[in-house]
């Protein structure tokens, strides 16, 4: 029994890990590629999804992406 849970333990890690890096390096190419910002809006758009990876990617695809206020 334990070493089914280990196995399903492990699998539903990596999923989460995997997903967790799909959205991290998806938020950041989609900055690098957005026209409509400035290198001073990206350079602050990447520092904030480097300090806080999960909230900052998840703030700019839902409000940020489409905003042009900096």
């Amino acid at each position: 029994m334990e070493y089914v849970t280990s196995v399903i333990s492990g699998t539903v890690g990596l999923v989460f890990l995997i997903a967790y890096l799909i959205l991290i390096v998806y938020t950041l190419l989609d900055i690098m590629r957005n026209s409509n910002f400035n290198p001073s809006t990206k350079l602050l758009w990447i520092i904030i999804i480097l300090i806080a990876p999960i909230l900052g990617s998840l703030i700019y695809l839902f409000w940020g992406r489409t905003q042009n206020f900096l």
